[in-house]
C-alpha cells in the first residue's frame, strides 16, 4: 500500500457509542500528516466543554507527534509496523478519542488527506469556495481512475496497471492524457480540466486537438474528459457557463466521453475487463 488513513473521532460516551468525526490522520512510510476540524461548534453542542479543552489539547499533541513521524501522542517509532501500532490503538482506547482502524489507499500522502477531510470532516460553518484548476481537475481524475482499479483488483495490481505519460498512438503523432489503464496494451484514459476558473483558450484548443488526433486513429477507445463545470457563485459564471457547454459539445463531437467528476469511477469500471 502506498499510504493509510484512520478517521479521529470524539465518543463523548462510550457505553451510548454516539460519535463525531474530529480529524483526520493520513500516513506512510516517509511521513504523517493530521488535520481537524478549523470549527468545533458541532462538537461543543455534541459534548461538554471540558472535553473541548481537552479535545483541542489532543489535536495540538497530535499536530506536534506528526512533525516528529508519529502516529499519536505517546507513539515510539520501533519495530513494530505502522499501521499495526495505530490498529492497536483503534481497538484497545476506550476513551473519548479514538481512531478507527487504519485503511489504506493508493493516493499519495498530500492527496490522501486533502481527500479524507473532505470526505469525513464535516464544518459547522460554510467554508469559502476554492475554486480548481487544470491541475487540481487532473487530480480528482486519477483519483477516480485509482478508485475505480482498488474496488475491482488488489492492491498491486491496481498500482501496476495505473499509469501516467502513457504514450497513445495518434494518427499524427503519439499523445499523453492525465492518467491510463494499461497491462502490457492500453484499456482507457481520461484527462481532466476545469471550468470553475477561466480555462487558457491554447489549453482547450491543445486537447481537442489530442482528442481528435487520437480518436481518429483509435475511434473505439474509452476516452473520458472529466470537466469541472463552473461554480454557481463565481461573477463570471454565465460566461463560464456558455464556455464549458460549448467546450463539452466540442469534445463529444470529436469522440470523447465526457463525464463529471460523480460519474468518472463508475465509467472507468464500465470499461475495465474482468
Amino acid at each position: 500500500m502506498a499510504s493509510r488513513y484512520s478517521v479521529i473521532q470524539y465518543v463523548p460516551n462510550p457505553i451510548a457509542d454516539e460519535r463525531i468525526n474530529i480529524g483526520v490522520i493520513a500516513f506512510d512510510e516517509n511521513g504523517v500528516k493530521v488535520q481537524f476540524l478549523s470549527q468545533w461548534d458541532r462538537v461543543r453542542s455534541f459534548g461538554s466543554s471540558s472535553d473541548l479543552t481537552t479535545i483541542k489539547d489532543f489535536a495540538h499533541r497530535m499536530k506536534a507527534a506528526a512533525a516528529e513521524g508519529l502516529l499519536f501522542p505517546g507513539d515510539e517509532s520501533n519495530h513494530i509496523p505502522q499501521h499495526e501500532r495505530l490498529a492497536k490503538v483503534s481497538k484497545g482506547w476506550i476513551n473519548s478519542i479514538q481512531f478507527t482502524e487504519p485503511r489504506g489507499s493508493l493516493e499519495t500522502l498530500d492527496g490522501l488527506l486533502e481527500d479524507i477531510a473532505e470526505t469525513y470532516l464535516m464544518e459547522s460553518a460554510q467554508k469559502k469556495v476554492t475554486l480548481r484548476d487544470r491541475q487540481i481537475a487532473a487530480r480528482v481524475t486519477t483519483s477516480g481512475i485509482r478508485k475505480a482499479l482498488e474496488h475491482r483488483y488488489d492492491a498491486d495490481k491496481a498500482k501496476n496497471l495505473l499509469k501516467s505519460k502513457y504514450l497513445l498512438k495518434g494518427r499524427r503523432q503519439n499523445h499523453t492524457f492525465d492518467v491510463t489503464v494499461a497491462n502490457g496494451h492500453a484499456i482507457l484514459s481520461a484527462h481532466g480540466i476545469s471550468f470553475e476558473v477561466q480555462t487558457p483558450e491554447d489549453l482547450r484548443e491543445s486537447l481537442a486537438w489530442k482528442i481528435a488526433d487520437f480518436k481518429e486513429e483509435q475511434p473505439k477507445f474509452p476516452l473520458a474528459v472529466v470537466a469541472l463545470p463552473p461554480v454557481v457563485t463565481t461573477p463570471d459564471h454565465d460566461k463560464l457557463s456558455d464556455l464549458y457547454q460549448q467546450t463539452v459539445k466540442t469534445y463529444k463531437s470529436l469522440g470523447a466521453e465526457v463525464v463529471t467528476e460523480e460519474k468518472i469511477e463508475a465509467w472507468a469500471s464500465s470499461h475495465l475487463p474482468g
